[in-house]
C-alpha cells in the first residue's frame, strides 16, 4: 500500500509543495477523528473486532478507496478488477449494471496473448494518482497544480475584497481529482480548443487577481456591481483600466512563477537531504557521525 496517507512525515516532506502535502494532512485529521467515533463499537465488540488499532483503521480505508469503483454513485469492490493496471491514454473503462450485478471492461484494442491488459482509472492528475494511489504517469495529459492566492494581511481593503470574492466566488467543490477547492484554490491545466493546446487559467483566478489590485473601495464596489448586473460571475471582463489589467495579469504572473522556483527549491533541498548534503555541498558531518 503506498497511499499518501500511510507516508511518513519525512516522505510527506517531499511534495510539500504539491496540493496532495495539505491534502493529506487533512485526511489524516478526519481519519482521526472518524476513528474515534467507531472506536467505541470496536470496544463493545471485542470479541468481533479484537484489537483494531489506527493503523488497521487506515489500512482498510485505504485498501478500500484504492480499489472500490463507484458507478452510479454506488461504490463497489469488484473481484479481479482491482488487478488491472492503469493506462491514462488508454480509452477502455470499467462498465458497471447495477440492475444485472455485472461488471465488464471492453478492450479499446487489440491484445496479444500474455500481454498486459490496462484501463484508464479515470482523468487523474499525478497528485490525485500519487494520494489515492501511489504513483504518477509520465507525461499525464490530465496533470494539473492547484495554486493559492491570498489578500496580504496589510491590505486596507482586505476584508471589503475577503467579502466581494465570497460572496461571488464558486461554491467550494470536490473536484474530478478528489481534492477540495476553495475561495481562494484554483487549477491549472492544459486545455485543448479547436485542436489546439493551451494553458488553462480559470476565469475565477484572473477575477482574483482583478480584485486584488483594486486599490480604492470605488473599484471594488464598480467590480461588484458588474456582477450583480450581469451573470454573478466577478470581474468577468478584462478592466476597463488597462494599466491595472497589466497589474493583475503581472501579479499572476509572478505567483506562478514563485510557485515554480518554491518547487524547484523544494526538490533541491529534499535531493540533498537523501545524499547527505548540505547547503554548501559538503556532506552534514553530524547525520554521518550518527550513522
Amino acid at each position: 500500500m503506498h497511499n499518501a496517507v500511510l507516508w511518513s512525515d519525512r516522505e510527506l516532506q517531499m511534495v510539500r509543495q504539491s496540493s496532495m502535502f495539505l491534502e493529506t494532512a487533512k485526511l489524516k485529521a478526519q481519519l482521526e477523528k472518524d476513528f474515534m467515533h467507531i472506536k467505541r463499537v470496536f470496544q463493545h465488540l471485542p470479541e468481533v473486532f479484537e484489537d483494531v488499532s489506527f493503523h488497521d483503521f487506515i489500512h482498510a480505508y485505504t485498501l478500500v478507496t484504492s480499489r472500490a469503483w463507484e458507478r452510479q454513485n454506488c461504490p463497489s469492490l469488484i473481484p479481479f478488477a482491482d488487478f488491472v493496471n492503469h493506462d491514462g491514454s488508454s480509452e477502455a473503462d470499467l462498465l458497471g449494471d447495477i440492475d444485472k450485478q455485472c461488471s465488464e471492461v471492453i478492450a479499446d484494442r487489440d491484445y496479444i496473448a500474455g500481454e498486459q491488459v490496462l484501463i484508464r482509472y479515470g482523468k487523474f492528475s499525478n497528485a490525485t494518482l500519487l494520494f489515492d494511489f501511489g504513483f504518477t504517469h509520465p507525461n499525464n495529459v490530465y496533470d494539473q497544480v492547484c495554486i493559492e492566492l491570498c489578500i496580504p494581511a496589510w491590505d486596507p481593503l482586505r476584508s471589503k475584497k475577503i467579502e466581494l470574492l465570497q460572496k461571488h466566488c464558486t461554491p467550494a467543490i470536490r473536484d474530478i481529482n478528489g481534492f477540495n477547492s476553495s475561495w481562494n484554490s484554483f487549477t491549472i491545466k492544459e486545455v485543448r480548443l479547436n485542436s489546439k493546446i493551451g494553458r488553462g487559467i480559470p476565469q475565477s483566478l484572473r477575477a482574483f487577481a482583478r480584485v486584488l489590485c483594486s486599490s480604492s473601495l470605488e473599484e471594488i464596489e464598480d467590480l461588484e456591481m458588474e456582477a450583480t448586473n450581469n451573470d454573478g460571475r466577478l470581474a468577468r471582463l478584462p478592466l476597463k483600466d488597462a494599466s491595472k489589467e497589466f497589474q493583475a495579469h503581472q501579479l499572476l504572473i509572478a505567483c506562478i512563477r514563485q510557485h515554480i522556483e518554491d518547487y524547484d527549491e523544494s526538490i533541491k533541498r529534499r535531493h540533498q537531504a537523501a545524499i547527505g548534503l548540505g547547503d554548501n555541498g559538503e556532506r552534514d558531518q553530524d547525520e554521518r557521525e550518527r550513522n
